[in-house]
């Protein structure tokens, strides 16, 4: 990797996080308020991922990743793919740690995400945004 492709790569990553930060607040708040309203667990927390992800892929399209030659009706269900793959991982971790062993669900989606973090900066970079 050349220095230029190192500092392109370390910016993105900052602007990934930033998205990222922004996603997690709407995500969690979210989860939280379906959850307030009476919605089963995991129910609330796929709606609230889903919410969070579309959101994401048009944070990390336009500034993230300054993609605008992709057509985004095409990356759409790519990136809809690797969130998928986050779905399920954070679903995974609700029902095991959540559910089955009764921790606090903001800690439980906290943990997920940081599982997925390094997950959804990488697919999109190099399967989708290209960039």
């Amino acid at each position: 990797m050349t220095e230029t492709t190192i500092f392109k790569t370390s910016k993105q990553f900052v602007r990934f996080a930033i998205v990222g930060t922004g996603n997690t607040i709407i995500d969690i708040g979210l989860l939280n308020w379906l959850i307030y309203l009476g919605w089963p667990v995991l129910l609330a927390n796929t709606v609230a991922f889903i919410f969070a992800a579309t959101n994401s892929f048009f944070f990390n399209k336009y500034w993230t990743f300054k993609d605008t030659e992709g057509k985004w009706q095409i990356q759409l269900p790519f990136y809809v793919t690797v969130a998928l793959v986050g779905l399920g991982i954070s679903n995974l971790c609700v029902y095991v740690m959540s559910i089955i062993f009764h921790w606090d669900i903001n800690m439980v989606k906290i943990l997920s995400i940081g599982l997925i973090f390094l997950w959804n900066f990488l697919a999109p970079k190099f399967l989708i945004f290209k960039k």
